[in-house]
């Protein structure tokens, strides 16, 4: 179980803070293990929109481990900040959060953050119009610019507003898997976006940034079962459209073929395996689908930069 807990502080942006605690919610419907908390130093509190937030849970005095802690921004960091409630919840920050706990922060919520000394020496980001004086009142920070999120060892940082929600999208990737966050996404109707610098879209994410239905089952049946011997005929089938059409969806939605996409989530499988054990490249390639070695380093050669030996080599 992964506890999530989102600290609310007086003026807290209600759009920082519903659509990354919503994002979570719903992951755990759709079965991750997140419990999530609403904590502050007061039981109550007074959002950007006049709107009070009730049944506030108070600050812990401990975490448990893997814990994650997410700072959504408020509507004036410069005022809000200096209150009473916000120098103690930077005081907690600071005495609670450990090296295994994740540090997430919202918009302004990084000067928290700043305050609390957690990003000292840290790279991170915050809203565009805030770089600059987030530079200049805590020069211990690196603050990047033009970026979604940032991630620096325990501590991911994002941008204005609705970044909270990519950087939920990558958290419940990363911890719940790609089809769960594939699903969230659909449900709340978002889409995965990623800054230049920051880790490019996963494969298993690629390709999933519409809302047709028959594209989505087809790709939810391949990412499932990737080693199945999928033909066009079948996913059309089970899709409950005819071959020529899903094939046609498929480039307007997903800007590939039904046949490109199998081999991309057999390539990326084909990957993971690779770093995850000592296989040889005919049982690697046979597991995920491909009849051959050979046929796999094609496909990869299709998809990745370096070859299937190399990618092994880089992670013993």
């Amino acid at each position: 179980m992964s506890e999530v807990y989102f600290i609310v502080l007086p003026g807290t942006m209600l759009l920082d803070f519903a659509g990354t605690a919503e994002s979570f919610r719903v992951a755990a419907d759709f079965g991750a293990d997140f419990r999530l908390h609403y904590i502050g130093p007061n039981d109550r509190s007074r959002s950007s929109l006049g709107l009070t937030l009730g049944g506030l849970e108070p600050l812990p005095e401990g975490l448990p481990e893997k814990a994650i802690v997410i700072i959504p921004g408020v509507a004036a960091s410069a005022k809000d900040y200096r209150c009473a409630e916000a120098q103690e919840t930077a005081a907690w920050l600071r005495t609670t959060v450990q090296p295994s706990h994740l540090l997430c922060t919202v918009c302004s919520g990084a000067f928290l953050a700043a305050e609390s000394g957690l990003l000292d020496g840290r790279n991170c980001t915050t809203h565009h119009s805030l770089t600059e004086r987030l530079t200049r009142e805590h020069p211990k920070v690196r603050v990047l610019e033009n970026r979604i999120f940032v991630r620096d060892g325990n501590v991911f940082t994002s941008a204005g507003v609705t970044a909270g929600v990519d950087l939920a999208l990558h958290l419940i990737s990363e911890m719940a898997g790609p089809q769960v966050a594939v699903d969230v996404a659909r449900l709340l109707v978002l889409y995965f976006r990623r800054s230049g610098t920051d880790p490019q879209l996963s494969p298993w994410l690629c390709h999933r940034n519409h809302i047709d239905v028959r594209v989505h089952g087809a790709q939810d049946l391949v990412v499932r079962d990737p080693a199945h011997d999928w033909t066009v005929d079948e996913l059309a089938s089970r899709s409950h459209t005819s071959p020529r059409h899903l094939a046609r969806l498929f480039q307007i939605h997903a800007g590939i073929s039904p046949q490109a996409y199998v081999r991309k989530i057999r390539t990326a499988a084909a990957k993971e395996l690779l770093h995850q054990s000592d296989l040889s490249m005919d049982m690697v390639a046979e597991m995920v689908g491909f009849n051959s070695a050979e046929q796999m380093r094609r496909a990869w050669k299709q998809f990745e930069r370096i070859t299937p030996t190399d990618a092994r080599r880089r992670h013993p």
